[in-house]
């Protein structure tokens, strides 16, 4: 199950940016008389009226006094901003010093043995799903393979040095993951180079490494077959990750693992 804890952390951080920036607003009004300000709509036409402090008076804002009725509308709405601000950071603090939703697997991590045994827990541990991830998506399903020429640090024979760097970096990160696993799209299977699952959402994500792109035939031949997943539900950058390469521009581990980190971490 995802963590949301970083998430929640930056929303903090942005609200401790809009607090700073709303004080600054209300700095530039803190020389504003301390009148209350009544508007109402009669007739289609806006009416406003000054309260004074203190005697409660009450006098109709003519035009001559726009600017004044400007400034302390927007000085009440300032305030009203300001209170709401602060009372969603401190719920949010409070909210993220006892969050931790690991605790939910924890429960059942926790259990003594003879209890363990024989409970179903709610969320399947992250081994077992692992497991039945790797069996449910069998790699090595390419029924015309080419000769592999390159061995990763699991032992598989890959058909290109590329291949090899992101099935190694998939392994450094410890994402799961299937070489040429079968995948039916619409009325055709079809091999992609990698499946891969995200452990923390436990999102299966497909990847494609484009790899002579100089040459029109092969670039060509790849869009289709690119197209042809979206065609089918499997977009870039959700469920499907691709990298590419020329003969003049080889292919960027740096990226790969960026992807790894965004995509599947």
């Amino acid at each position: 199950m995802k963590n949301y804890r970083e998430e929640l952390e930056k929303q903090l951080r942005e609200l401790d940016d809009l607090i700073k920036l709303n004080e600054k607003n209300l700095a530039k009004l803190k020389d504003l008389p301390e009148h209350g300000i009544k508007a109402s709509t009669v007739r289609g036409c806006n009416q406003y009226y000054i309260t004074e402090k203190g005697t409660g008076k009450r006098k109709y804002a003519g035009k001559d006094k726009s600017k004044l009725v400007k400034n302390l509308i927007q000085r009440d709405y300032v305030n009203a901003v300001n209170n709401k601000l602060l009372y969603l950071r401190k719920v949010l603090i409070k909210f993220i010093a006892n969050y931790d939703i690991s605790e939910i697997q924890a429960v059942y991590e926790n259990l003594p043995s003879a209890r363990k045994s024989i409970v179903t827990p709610l969320i399947e541990p992250d081994d077992i799903y692992i497991q039945n991830w790797l069996e449910k998506h069998p790699g090595q399903q390419n029924p015309f393979p080419e000769e592999g020429l390159y061995q990763t640090n699991r032992g598989e024979m890959v058909r290109s040095k590329s291949e090899k760097i992101i099935a190694d970096s998939l392994d450094k990160y410890n994402v799961p993951y299937q070489y040429e696993p079968m995948l039916e799209l619409g009325y055709s299977a079809v091999y992609p180079d990698f499946v891969a699952l995200n452990t923390i959402t436990r999102k299966t994500i497909y990847w494609e490494h484009l790899g002579i792109l100089s040459d029109m035939d092969y670039a060509t031949k790849n869009f289709k077959k690119i197209h042809n997943y979206e065609k089918n539900g499997y977009l870039q950058g959700r469920d499907l990750i691709t990298t590419m390469e020329s003969s003049d521009a080889p292919i960027d581990v740096r990226l790969v693992e960026e992807k790894i980190r965004e995509f599947l971490l």
